[in-house]
């Protein structure tokens, strides 16, 4: 008897893993096959084999909906084959699971890597996956680099000579090394999901070599101050999408979260002057005081959220809002930029994005001595390593917080 199951493939993870299906037939080990979505496992249901609907889980219905459709197509191809008298084969049924799922095309051209990367590209952009813009990015460098080579790119190609080449072509492109290590992370999702459909089996992007590091940067975040002027600004001249954005990064900036928390909350996560969100990137739930800005907000909105505005709409426009502020005091960024190191002094506001917000509100509460270990459980914070990487303190402002500790001061006995 034919058994279909949804499992994770990584059931004990901390972050997404994907979705596979496994088909039971009686012909030895199971058919398996990847759905292409992926999802928390905190968010996963092992007896229903679904998704959970809820609101920290938007993509839930059109997954499950997706998973549905792939449950009666493999029954159906089953079915269909059986009634034909064919021989039922793993093969057989990834062919016929393909044809029915539009899959197709990728198939008929096995091995053909640029064909797959138009293919990744239209998938992740059906399903709605969080990270379709930096695949996207990637896939955009890759063919201009290959029209460079004036070449066609295989699967057997992406070797680590191919990822020194590469790394190079972006840098004479002027991409800084941050975006450099983004592009090959990328690259290293897109392997992964073909190894996943099938038609990749080369490993060379599995090595530790084939990745581009991320520098650490300086980032700067913004003081109490400097926010209530962002809070303060005028904005009434302007369109509806300026207030949106603005009320949308106070909220973040005052309450720790993460751009895809924050730019996605709704009034059922507001209950007795308390935050409660359970986070989509960690799946961690996390309860967080209302700040007095943040009430204001609602209370000015009659207790209705801003409009959601996405991460790069909050990263055009909160740049022009905070000039509107005043926020105009000079700051230096240091970064590598084709292979060479850039000192370059900046306006402040140039320098603020979505994320922004969240360093704002863990280096603020730490300069307020609200202590490390609350900070970090209202944030979602595991380590102190990663903590730390968030706060913008300057060597000074450190030692004023390290002031008052006992080991500072001296012993008093009586």
């Amino acid at each position: 008897m034919a058994t279909v199951n949804f499992y994770l493939k990584e059931a004990n993870s901390d972050k997404k893993t994907p979705i596979n299906l496994s088909f039971s037939f009686g012909a030895g080990s199971p058919f398996k096959y990847a759905t292409g979505f992926s999802v928390l496992p905190s968010d996963w249901s092992t007896d229903k084999q679904r998704v959970r609907e809820k609101r920290s889980v938007p993509e839930a219905a059109e997954c499950n909906a997706y998973l549905n459709r792939v449950e009666a197509t493999i029954n159906q191809v089953y079915f269909r084959a059986m009634a034909a008298g064919d021989t039922i084969t793993r093969e057989l049924l990834r062919e016929l699971m393909d044809q029915e799922l539009d899959k197709a095309t990728k198939r008929k051209k096995v091995g053909t890597f640029m064909a797959y990367l138009d293919y990744i590209v239209d998938f992740k952009k059906n399903i709605g996956s969080s990270d379709r813009w930096i695949v996207e990015a990637a896939v955009i460098n890759i063919k201009e680099y290959a029209a460079a080579k004036k070449k066609k790119l295989n699967f057997s190609d992406i070797t680590l000579a191919f990822r020194d080449e590469f790394n190079s072509f972006l840098e004479e492109k002027g991409y800084k090394q941050n975006s450099i290590s983004t592009y090959f992370a990328a690259l290293r999702i897109i392997l992964i999901q073909a190894q996943e459909d099938g038609i990749n089996p080369y490993n060379h992007f599995r090595s530790k070599k084939f990745s581009a590091k991320k520098e650490k940067v300086k980032r700067y975040a913004l003081k109490e101050s400097e926010l209530i002027k962002i809070y303060e600004v005028d904005l009434s001249g302007y369109p509806r999408t300026y207030e949106d954005t603005r009320d949308t990064f106070l909220i973040g900036a005052f309450s720790l979260m993460r751009v895809s928390d924050y730019s996605k909350l709704e009034k059922g996560h507001f209950q007795d002057g308390k935050i409660y969100r359970k986070t989509q990137k960690t799946g961690t739930n996390v309860v967080i005081p209302v700040h007095w800005v943040v009430s204001e907000i609602l209370k000015k909105r009659n207790g209705e959220l801003p409009q959601h505005v996405d991460r790069m709409t909050i990263n055009i426009r909160i740049k022009e809002i905070a000039k509107l502020a005043g926020i105009n005091s000079e700051v230096v960024v240091t970064y590598t930029k084709g292979g060479k190191r850039v000192h370059e002094v900046k306006s402040k506001a140039e320098t603020i994005t979505s994320h922004t917000a969240r360093r704002s509100g863990a280096t603020n509460m730490i300069k307020r001595g609200i202590a490390r270990s609350k900070v970090m459980t209202i944030g979602g914070w595991a380590t102190e390593e990663a903590f730390n990487k968030y706060l913008d303190m300057s060597e000074e402002e450190t030692a004023d917080e390290l002031a008052s500790h006992p080991f500072f001061q001296k012993l008093v006995t009586t």
